[in-house]
């Protein structure tokens, strides 16, 4: 026995009344957002790292090689010992570069020997210590930055309590076959170092030599 169907009632789904069926396309929206969700937090996290290993990294790196370039070349020009000219002029050397390394010359060395010579006995020793620093200014692509120094310096005679001061320095820094050094240093204060008991050659000395590299970032 053939059945017939009402052709007004085929079209009609039979479980048109079943609430699975009216949610489907609900849970096709709610999968498609959850896609367009991941896909956004794929691409910010990306974006993210990117940042943080092609952009922030480099210049936290610059910043921090650049800071302690800075550092040692304060700590080398400010620390002379008499008895070893030679080796100040060594460290000296390698930590600046360009208009600071032009501004000490082997005349320069020859006239501090010649100096402390006539200073004898009474020839002062400066050492310094780093009391603070700080960036300024960093361009990890164009490989410059600026840091503010500041060192506590001791100028010292045999047998004589030495006395100390703080000397700020602002410091150009350029990065030159991978090495940063001080290209310009600039003072930012007074840095002679006073001794209230003489005034001899050997004083004078001592607080000189820091002077004269600071002239070199004028």
């Amino acid at each position: 026995m053939t059945t017939m169907t009402d052709p007004t009632k085929a079209s009609e789904p039979t479980n048109a009344n079943d609430s699975t069926w009216r949610s489907h396309p609900l849970v096709g929206v709610l999968a498609i957002v959850a896609v367009l969700v991941a896909a956004a937090c794929v691409a910010f996290f990306g974006y993210r790292a990117y940042e943080v290993y092609f952009v922030e990294k480099p210049i936290q790196t610059a910043r921090d090689e650049a800071v302690s370039g800075a550092e040692q070349a304060i700590i080398n020009v400010t620390t002379v010992d008499p008895k070893n000219t030679a080796d100040w002029k060594r460290r000296v050397d390698s930590s600046l570069t360009g208009k600071a390394k032009e501004q000490i010359t082997a005349q320069d060395v020859t006239t501090l020997n010649q100096q402390i010579t006539q200073a004898g006995p009474q020839a002062a020793t400066l050492t310094s210590r780093l009391k603070r620093s700080a960036p300024t200014e960093v361009n990890a692509d164009a490989g410059t930055a600026k840091v503010l120094i500041y060192v506590d310096a001791t100028g010292k005679r045999e047998n004589e309590a030495g006395v100390t001061q703080t000397m700020g320095f602002s410091v150009s820094m350029t990065k030159t076959d991978g090495t940063w050094k001080a290209s310009n240093i600039s003072p930012l204060d007074g840095i002679s170092v006073d001794d209230p008991g003489q005034s001899g050659s050997g004083s004078q000395q001592s607080g000189q030599q820091p002077s004269q590299q600071q002239g070199g970032g004028n």
